[in-house]
This record gives structure tokens, C-alpha cells and sequence, in this order.
């Protein structure tokens, strides 16, 4: 009776096996293979590595304990040319090819009562190993020849599909780390509807289970109907579409979707790729990268007058507030830098601040700027609508100057964000709701435009919870010194100048005038000064002839009096008159003075003149 094939391990050749592990996984059924070919008795199956080191054996007992003797079939041994002659291990791995050596054809006398047959295992043109089978009969047999081929093309192929199987697996793993580290829903559709994939992510937008919705038809995972399904009957995708949803938890999602469909080598539609993401994160991007943030804290609040210390007191109160607030003063007091300050040190400070000037931007415009517009609202609108600054300043701060100027119609948009926090954009009626926290100026007395009709009382009792009222700078003539030397070294670094401060003469003269455009004013002439000043500090030369006056004197005076003054100096005086004449009126100074409203606008922000005249 034949003795059974048995695997023999030894115990110190740890290393061996670990170098041909792959090659001793992939061969063990094949030598099993064999051996129920083969009569254990007479054959004994080696395989060796690439430098024929020996891996493994494979035979019964006895035969493995005699080729141990007489054929060094051990493993570790190493059974090269160089130490054992020619030998169809040798030979196969020397060719590359399929070798059988048999009786006399042996180098080696002492084998010549033996037939070998030895075929390499190769991937990709490397050779990884041998398989050899030896039969103690030196006569040929050309069926042993080919199952020895056979089992090592066997091997190969299994070497072939573990190692395309580990590719595969790990370009999954890579595929899935990266699905899973984008801020966005991802979700993969076969040609059916069934979800093969959803990352985290989606999974918590749609507030659904991840692992119970692989297998699933995405129409019973939403309770709508999915928009992505469309691609299949239509056969196109679509991309950034912006959509209004509610997920499984019956919340309302504002998403922004891609789709792309994909495709076989014929064109046919396999599957879809869903690519979806909350506009909350897109608009904190797109805020980002515009810079819509605040940049100025209550530390850049110059000043020790009792007043400013008020209002910024009462300020630092209003900033732990949710409650609206309106910030009161003339043109150019800073109420910007309050807005700015009351931002960063809010719970917001991490959000958007969203400033924009209701003075600046035509009535025709104000709406969509403030609320947005939806696709085809207007002729040369952007394609698919855009969001406006509420929307931008959603989570954040949104500061609306020059309240005072916003049209009467507008306002009555206004209230209703005031009262819902909803927005409704212009040619739409989606509701979008937002969490925004509104900070308001004006350099007018909104109550008594109330009187006049030119603001609603509704709108101004909401806005005006808590009121910060800006004392002008004449009324801080004790700050202008510090104030002064806080805008030379901020402009200094700006321009790269080096200039020291000003004369005891500058200063007299500085204190001396009523600044009607207050801190701007005053930053703008520092400005003009320090570009032309050649000195270390900014003597009364530099200074223009309007503000050259002693104390108590007024720039109109030198006017009717007939000194000689710059362009500028008399630019200044007769817009400042002008907007006197027409009670701040800025269409009909524009026309009076013959020129557009947005040059208007310009030269009283160049010359720092104050709009509550």
C-alpha cells in the first residue's frame, strides 16, 4: 500500500517562507494536485525559488527521507549550478522554459537512476520559481512532463488573480479614503437605481443609514423624487444645479448637484455618479476666498473720550446680543469699524460679515443684491440665479450702511427678513432661510424720516433694539493727537513710508478744525501729507491751503474773502454748500453741479465730507 503525501515544514526556515510566501499559497493545492497522480512511493515534488533555493517538499515519507540523503532535498538548500551541476531545476530557470532530464541525459552520475522534470513559474517575464517532480525511474514519461507544466501555468495564474485582486482592493481602499475625505455627498447608481455606494458624508446630508442603503433603490431611501433618475431617461448629466429638498428626517436641504452618467464601451448608460453639497459650505468657501470677513477689532478704536469709552462699552454689551443693532453718526466717525468690532467679538466671529452700502447701489439693483434673483429674473442676470448678501451672510453678520438711503420699497422686503429671518430672491418664490445677525448705520436722523416718509417707522423699530450713537470727531479734540499717530503708522506701512508724526503747528491746526468728514478726513489729508513729505514729520507745507487757518477760523471764509486757494480746497466747499442747499439731496447736488451721482459720491469720499448736512 502507497504511503500518503505529506507536506514537510521545518522549523528554521522562517525566513524562506517569507520570502516565497506568495509562491508556497499559491502551489500548495497544485502539489496536491500531483501527488493523486503520482504514486507517492517513487516521486518526491520540489519547489524552489528563483535562485533554487529549496521552498518545499512534497512526497511520502520514505522517499522524502531518501532524496533528503541522496538528492539534498532540504529546505534552505540551495541546488544551483554551481554547487550541483546541471539539473533540469538549473536548467529551468537558466532557459526559462520546460525541461526534462532523464537516466544517462543526468551530468551527475549519481542521478542517472532518476527522471527529472522541472517547469519555471513566471509573471510578467520574471521567473518567481521552479516546480520539479523526481522519480526515482530513469525512463521517460511525457505525461509527468506535461502535468508538471500544467501545475506551474497553474500557479501563474493564481499568482496573476491575487495580484490583480490586491490592486484591486487597494485601489478601493484609496478610491474609498478619498470619497470619504471630500466635504460633499457622493453616491454611485447602477443602470437600475441601486445604490452601490454612499459615503459618509451623503449618508448625513440625506439622514440615512450608510450600510442598510447599499442594495437599495434610491427612490425608497428619500421622500422625494430623486432629480439624479432623470439622467437615465435623458442620458445627460448636469452639473452645480441648485435644488431645494427635504432628506429623510423631513429637514429642508439647500443643495448644490452634479451628475454624470457612466458610460460602457458601446455608450450605454451603466450607472451615475451623484455628487451633492449643502450651499452653506459653498457660500462659506465663496466668502472666503472674496475676503468677507472682519478685519477690525475694538483695539483699533483710538480715542480716551468719554463718550467713544461709552460707546464701546455699550458695544461690547451688543456683541454677546443676538438683537439687532443700529450704530448712529456722521460720515466717517468709524461706524464701520463698530460693525467690524461687534462681528469679532460676537459668537459669530467664525461666520461671514457681509457689509454692503445702501447709498451706493442704484434702486433698481438694491433688491437683488440684498435678496438675490432666481433663473430668468431679469435680462443679464447670471444663468441659474444667484444668491444674495443674506444668503452669504448666513451664520454670520450682515451690515447694512447707509440704512437711511435704502428705497422705501426694499424696506418692505426688509421687514420680513427682520421678522422671519426668510428670503425670498427676486423673480423666485423658494424661501430660504437664514441665520444672520443685522447691524445697521446711517449718518441721518432715520426718526425723522420717519416723519418725512422716507423710512418706515416698522423697519426702524426693529433695527433700532440697540442704538450706539458716535460722537463726531470735533467733539474728541482731546484724541486727535492719538488718533493722528495711529493713522501715520498705519499709513506708513501701507506705503512704505517713514514719517515720524506731526509739528506742535500741524496739530494746532488739526485741533483747530470742525471736521465735517471726521476720522476719514483726517486719515485722507494724513495721507496726502505723508506722499509728499520730505521731512521726518509732517510740518504745515504740506498741509492744503484749506486747512491752513488758525484756530477758529473756517475754509468758506478765505473763499468770500478772496485768497487764492487750491482746486481741490474750493471743490470741497461748494459740494458741502451745495448738499446744504438741497438738504443732503444727492440726485439734485448731482445735477446742480453737472456731474454723475457716482462722481459725486467719489469726491465726497475723497474729501471726507460728511452726508448729514
Amino acid at each position: 500500500m502507497a504511503e500518503s503525501a505529506v507536506a514537510i515544514f521545518s522549523k528554521n526556515n522562517n525566513e524562506t517562507i517569507e520570502d516565497n510566501r506568495e509562491l508556497l499559497e499559491n502551489s500548495k493545492v497544485f502539489f496536491e494536485y500531483l501527488m493523486s497522480f503520482v504514486d507517492s512511493k517513487d516521486y518526491v515534488i520540489v519547489f524552489t525559488d528563483r535562485h533554487a533555493r529549496v521552498a518545499e517538499i512534497v512526497g511520502g515519507e520514505y522517499v522524502v527521507r531518501k532524496s533528503k540523503k541522496e538528492l539534498n532535498f532540504v529546505k534552505d538548500a540551495i541546488l544551483s549550478e554551481d554547487c550541483v551541476g546541471n539539473t533540469a531545476i538549473t536548467m529551468a530557470i537558466k532557459k526559462g522554459e520546460t525541461v526534462q532530464i532523464c537516466g544517462d541525459e543526468h551530468e551527475n552520475p549519481t542521478h542517472r537512476h532518476l527522471s527529472c522534470y522541472a517547469a519555471p513559474i513566471k509573471f510578467e517575464g520574471e521567473i518567481l520559481g521552479v516546480i520539479c517532480i523526481t522519480e526515482y525511474n530513469p525512463e521517460r514519461r511525457e505525461a509527468l512532463l506535461g502535468m508538471v507544466l500544467a501545475s506551474a501555468r497553474g500557479i501563474e495564474n493564481q499568482i496573476k488573480n491575487q495580484r490583480k485582486t490586491r490592486l484591486i482592493n487597494e485601489q478601493s481602499k484609496y478610491q474609498n479614503v478619498i470619497v470619504e475625505s471630500i466635504n460633499e455627498g457622493f453616491i454611485t447608481l447602477d443602470r437600475e437605481g441601486i445604490v452601490t455606494y454612499i459615503n459618509e458624508r451623503g449618508a448625513r446630508i440625506l439622514c440615512i443609514d450608510k450600510h442598510k442603503s447599499i442594495g437599495r433603490h434610491i427612490s425608497d431611501l428619500v421622500p422625494f423624487e430623486p432629480v439624479v433618475m432623470n439622467v437615465f431617461k435623458t442620458g445627460k448629466g448636469y452639473k452645480d444645479k441648485e435644488y431645494i429638498l427635504e432628506n429623510a428626517a423631513g429637514q429642508k436641504m439647500h443643495l448644490l448637484k452634479t451628475a454624470t452618467p457612466i458610460r460602457d464601451e458601446d455608450g450605454n448608460i451603466t450607472g451615475v455618479i451623484d455628487i451633492f453639497k449643502e450651499i452653506k459650505y459653498v457660500t462659506k468657501i465663496v466668502n472666503k476666498m472674496v475676503g468677507a470677513k472682519a478685519n477690525f477689532t475694538f483695539d483699533d478704536l483710538i480715542g480716551d473720550d468719554e463718550n467713544l469709552k461709552e460707546c464701546k462699552r455699550i458695544a461690547k454689551i451688543a456683541a454677546k446680543s443676538s438683537s439687532s443693532i443700529l450704530i448712529e453718526g456722521e460720515s466717517g466717525t468709524g461706524k464701520e469699524l463698530f460693525a467690524h468690532s461687534i462681528h469679532n467679538e460676537s459668537n459669530r466671529s467664525e461666520g461671514p460679515f457681509i457689509a454692503i452700502n445702501c447709498a451706493a447701489i442704484p434702486k433698481e439693483l438694491i433688491e437683488s443684491e440684498l435678496f438675490g434673483y432666481s433663473a430668468g429674473a431679469f435680462t443679464g442676470g447670471v444663468k441659474g440665479g444667484r444668491p444674495g448678501k443674506f444668503e452669504l451672510a448666513d451664520g454670520g453678520t450682515i451690515f447694512l450702511d447707509e440704512i437711511g438711503d435704502m428705497p422705501i420699497g426694499t424696506q418692505a422686503k426688509l421687514l420680513r427678513v427682520l421678522q422671519d429671518r426668510k428670503v425670498v430672491r427676486v423673480g423666485g418664490d423658494t424661501v430660504f432661510n437664514v441665520d444672520v445677525r443685522i447691524i445697521s448705520a446711517t449718518n441721518k436722523n432715520l426718526a425723522e424720516e420717519c416723519k418725512l416718509n422716507n423710512f418706515r417707522w416698522d423697519i426702524y423699530y426693529r433695527l433700532n433694539v440697540l442704538t450706539i450713537n458716535i460722537p463726531p470727531l470735533r467733539e474728541r479734540i482731546s484724541d486727535i493727537k492719538g488718533i493722528t499717530d495711529h493713522l501715520i503708522e498705519k499709513i506708513n506701512k501701507r506705503l512704505g513710508t517713514d514719517v515720524h508724526g506731526i509739528t506742535d503747528e500741524v496739530l494746532e491746526i488739526l485741533e483747530a478744525n470742525e471736521w465735517k468728514g471726521n476720522v476719514r478726513e483726517l486719515e485722507n489729508l494724513l495721507e496726502r501729507a505723508i506722499n509728499i513729505c520730505k521731512g521726518e514729520k509732517i510740518s504745515v507745507e504740506y498741509l492744503p491751503d484749506a486747512y491752513k487757518v488758525k484756530a477758529g477760523g473756517k475754509a468758506e471764509d478765505r473763499v468770500e474773502d478772496g485768497e487764492i486757494m487750491t482746486l481741490g480746497a474750493v471743490e470741497k466747499i461748494m459740494i458741502e454748500k451745495s448738499l446744504n442747499h438741497f438738504g443732503g439731496n444727492i440726485s439734485k447736488t448731482s445735477r446742480a453741479l453737472d456731474v454723475s451721482r457716482n462722481t459725486l459720491y467719489n469726491k465726497i469720499e475723497k474729501y471726507g465730507i460728511a452726508m448729514n448736512q
